[in-house]
């Protein structure tokens, strides 16, 4: 039992150090250029000396706000009709639902291209907000995490006088809130990290966001690309690592369901 347990310690440094390596290199070249020594001088050209780089970073995240507000209101009216309402067809919803989360990207870029077409939408942020909030994912977690919820629970909810939005506001919500961390992360990270939906849907290189402008970076200085790098991996790592107990609850929630 002892061995066991070392070569587990063993492995899971194993696994920490080949997922830390990376970042570590590159925040090390950041700082320490060939031929340069220490300097923070791409820094303050990227935090500071220019606003091009900054201006797509908020830019970045507002997008990433709205998809998130948006995909929490769809993902929990519908996972609250999926978990505790009786409706015809709902056994056949949640089947499509679960084949459109295992569909790629890729399959929905053209329908999704021709519908915001049609609206008129190419080529604004609409168009990167609005098939993200449909996203089905949430809505999966969700429901599994909402099932939790004793039905014990509702009826005496019911029996003091509580409504539907009673019931999901005062008792559903507040009984998964790591369901909907996990939502807000996953969401955010998907939307942080977007490249094929802006570059099919925008037309205007300004209206890039920063993970596919990262790729239009001067690559006669490679420093200013690595510190672009750590500028686009700030908000994840920040967000993962202060809620990383409600993002594991929050899957192994939806798991075990």
């Amino acid at each position: 039992m002892k061995q066991r347990n070392t070569t587990s310690t063993l492995f899971a440094w194993l696994i920490a150090f080949v997922s830390i390596a990376p970042f570590a290199y590159v925040l090390t070249l950041s700082v320490l250029p060939a031929g340069k020594g220490l300097t923070f001088e791409s820094y303050y050209n990227v935090f500071l000396g220019s606003p091009q780089y900054l201006l797509r970073f908020w830019k970045s995240l507002l997008i990433c706000l709205a998809i998130i507000g948006g995909q929490l209101v769809v993902s929990i009216l519908a996972a609250y009709g999926f978990a505790k309402c009786e409706f015809p067809g709902k056994n056949l919803l949640l089947f499509v639902l679960m084949i459109l989360i295992v569909l790629p990207l890729q399959v929905t870029l053209a329908p999704n291209y021709i519908m915001l077409d049609g609206l008129g939408l190419l080529d604004t942020y609409a168009a990167l907000i609005l098939p993200s909030i449909f996203a089905p994912l949430g809505t999966f977690i969700l429901t599994q995490s909402f099932k939790s919820v004793s039905e014990d629970i509702i009826d005496a909810a019911k029996l003091d006088g509580c409504g539907l939005f009673g019931l999901l506001f005062r008792i559903v919500l507040p009984m998964n809130t790591s369901g909907l961390v996990c939502v807000t992360l996953l969401s955010f990270l998907d939307g942080w990290n977007m490249v094929e939906q802006p570059i099919a849907y925008l037309k205007d290189f300004l209206r890039y966001p920063i993970s596919v402008a990262l790729a239009y970076v001067p690559p006669a200085d490679p420093t200013l690309q690595l510190v672009c790098c750590v500028l686009v991996a700030l908000p994840p790592l920040f967000l993962f690592t202060y809620f990383n107990r409600e993002l594991v609850e929050g899957i192994v929630l939806a798991e075990i369901k």
